[in-house]
C-alpha cells in the first residue's frame, strides 16, 4: 500500500474513533441525570479559570480572595 493511502486510512480511523468517542459522550449524559447535574455545577463554576490566571503571580496574596481549601 502506497504510503499516502496509509496516511488517509490512519486520518480516518482517528476520525471513526472520535466520533465514537464523542457518541458514547453524549448517550452516558442523555441516560445518566447524575453527569447532567455534574455538569451544570461544572458550568456555574467561573471562578476557576479566574483562579487559575491570577494565582501564577509570584506573591501570595492575590489568590486570598478565592475560596480556597
Amino acid at each position: 500500500m502506497p504510503h499516502r493511502y496509509q496516511v488517509i486510512e490512519k486520518i480516518a480511523f482517528s476520525l471513526v474513533c472520535l466520533s465514537a468517542a464523542l457518541c458514547s459522550s453524549f448517550i452516558a449524559y442523555e441516560n445518566s441525570p447524575d453527569l447532567q447535574n455534574a455538569v451544570k455545577a461544572t458550568k456555574s463554576m467561573n471562578w476557576v479559570a479566574d483562579y487559575s490566571a491570577v494565582c501564577v503571580s509570584p506573591t501570595t496574596t492575590p489568590c486570598e480572595q478565592f475560596p480556597g481549601d
